[in-house]
């Protein structure tokens, strides 16, 4: 199996690029239930429901439709799911449907404008190989 490389990747709403984003990173979780009994000895636990979160990063470009709208969300848009798609290779990715949770803009003298966002997954997260 080859190695899957970080430049290969890149971050889509539905199937439209995010124009000049350059990280991205998810986080699955799964929950947990204490189910401890009486006349247990040491604390037992039980899964409980999954979840996700998942961060993207880049330079800001407002003239990127994809990025407006993302903007828009925090700023005078409609607050709404967003069918997000993580690639690791042209054809592998990771999907779900995600609402905004934070925005950051940052800007430094010397070095680009960033824009980062944060996202809470609603509902199932899934793989597809290519």
């Amino acid at each position: 199996m080859a190695a899957t490389v970080g430049k290969d990747g890149s971050f889509k709403i539905g199937v439209n690029d995010v124009a000049c984003i350059d990280t991205w990173s998810l986080s699955p979780s799964i929950g947990t239930a204490e189910i401890t009994g009486f006349g247990d000895s040491a604390k037992a636990f039980d899964s409980t429901l999954r979840e996700w979160t998942g961060t993207v990063g880049g330079t800001l470009d407002r003239s990127d439709t994809d990025q407006a709208d993302l903007l828009d969300q925090f700023e005078d848009g409609t607050i709404a799911d967003i069918a997000a798609r993580f690639y690791t290779a042209n054809a592998s990715y990771w999907a779900g449907n995600v609402r905004l949770t934070g925005e950051t803009v940052n800007s430094a003298v010397g070095d680009k404008v960033s824009v980062t966002w944060n996202m809470q997954g609603n509902g199932a997260l899934a793989f597809t190989s290519s």
